[in-house]
C-alpha cells in the first residue's frame, strides 16, 4: 500500500481570541486544499510532524466510534427513561 502523508497544520486566527494555532489533527494536503484556513496568510504545514496515515495506530478509546459506548457495557444510553 502507497503511503498516504498527512501533516499537522499551524494557522493564524484573528479576533479577540487570535494569534497563531495549532490545528492539533492531521490532514493530507489534498484536504488542506479544502480547508477553511488553507489560504490565509501565516497557514503552513508543520513538516516535522509528517506520518503515513496507512500506518499509524489510532487511539480509538475516547471516540463514540464503539470503544466508548456505555450501554455496550451494561449502561444506559444518555437520556433514556426506564
Amino acid at each position: 500500500m502507497d503511503p498516504v502523508w498527512e501533516y499537522e497544520w499551524e494557522f493564524v486566527q484573528s479576533g479577540k481570541w487570535g494569534g497563531v494555532k495549532r490545528t492539533g489533527f492531521w490532514m493530507t494536503d489534498y484536504e488542506a486544499e479544502r480547508w477553511w484556513a488553507y489560504r490565509g496568510s501565516g497557514t503552513r504545514r508543520l513538516d516535522e510532524t509528517k506520518r503515513d496515515r496507512n500506518t499509524h495506530k489510532v487511539d480509538t478509546s475516547c471516540t463514540f466510534t464503539g470503544a466508548g459506548r456505555p450501554w455496550d457495557k451494561g449502561g444506559v444510553p444518555y437520556g433514556s427513561k426506564g
